[in-house]
């Protein structure tokens, strides 16, 4: 790596070896003096990588692993490097896994015989990796208690109006009950990559996913509605996330759910649905990645969905 000019302070240059003084025509080639003896130890010591890799100033022992002398213009300049050389090797990483993704799609696509693979729209989502586990009875009784209060609240306030379907919106809600159903295959492809939020706020349970529950039930007491929520907790769950996950996906169903888990969608799910055409049939391959690989696909076709593992990535 070329040394960079870090300049330490404003004194007169000196050669790092012998600290002679340096004249500046000296100083702009070399960061040691005329004489051999200098030169062959800076050899040295540039050979045993024991000179700063910035400013190119011998190190100190406990410097050596570092290879950056304690300057800070150095160390700004060495974590400067450091991101920079991290940001490549990401890019360069999310190249080859959506290199990976492509020719996969191509492959399952030439496997079932599927002609225009340009209509199933690539889109890579996140992989959950989650184990399940038992559910404690801590994290029951937990999820019960601050489940309770919210439900005795939400029955005792107002309560909010239904809103019925516009008949005007029924071509709309037909083409998002596509994307629905597409977008549920992604999402378990996925697996619950989102749904890991869901351990430390309570499955977003609040008052007002609650009071849209009474609206439709108006006649149920708070014990019922408590009791209903908690029917769907069960005996396990996936570790370190909501409750409600389980193997085969949320248990909840979609209308007791609080709004944000029916209405986010992760980046590459964004992505995916903004460039569905207006018409013609929902088809996506869907590629669930974690930051080094690819871990599952989908390929789906409306509202059928066919779900596979990922091949081995291939070695460099």
């Amino acid at each position: 790596m070329a040394m960079l000019s870090v300049s330490h302070s404003a004194e007169m240059a000196t050669c790092v070896i012998c600290h002679a003084p340096l004249s500046a025509h000296q100083a702009r080639i070399a960061k040691f003096c005329h004489r051999a003896d200098c030169r062959w130890q800076y050899a040295l010591l540039q050979k045993k990588h024991q000179v700063c890799r910035v400013c190119g100033r011998p190190l100190s022992m406990q410097e050596w692993t570092s290879g950056i002398c304690a300057a800070p213009d150095c160390r700004r300049v060495a974590i400067a490097q450091q991101a920079h050389e991290y940001h490549k090797r990401q890019v360069q990483r999310e190249q080859q896994l959506w290199e990976q993704a492509g020719q996969l799609r191509q492959q399952v696509l030439n496997r079932f015989g599927v002609g225009e693979p340009d209509t199933f729209q690539l889109a890579v989502v996140p992989a959950a990796i989650h184990r399940i586990t038992r559910l404690p009875a801590s994290r029951r009784r937990e999820f019960r208690d601050y489940l309770k209060p919210l439900t005795d609240r939400a029955v005792a306030l107002p309560a909010i109006p239904v809103v019925e379907p516009d008949s005007t919106m029924e071509s709309a809600s037909m083409q998002e009950t596509r994307l629905s159903a597409a977008s549920g295959s992604a999402c378990a492809c996925c697996q619950g990559y989102c749904c890991r939020g869901g351990a430390y706020t309570h499955a977003y349970l609040g008052v007002e996913t609650l009071q849209r529950y009474v609206a439709a039930r108006p006649d149920q007491p708070p014990d019922q509605i408590l009791a209903a929520y908690l029917r769907y907790i069960g005996k396990e769950t996936s570790e370190g996330s909501c409750v409600y996950q389980r193997a085969d996906g949320c248990s909840l169903p979609r209308e007791m759910r609080a709004t944000i888990c029916n209405n986010f969608y992760c980046g590459g799910l964004r992505e995916f649905r903004a460039k569905v055409p207006a018409t013609g049939p929902v088809r996506g391959f869907f590629v669930a990645m974690t930051d080094n690989e690819i871990c599952r696909a989908a390929l789906v076709d409306e509202e059928q969905m066919l779900m596979m593992s990922a091949p081995p990535a291939p070695r460099d």
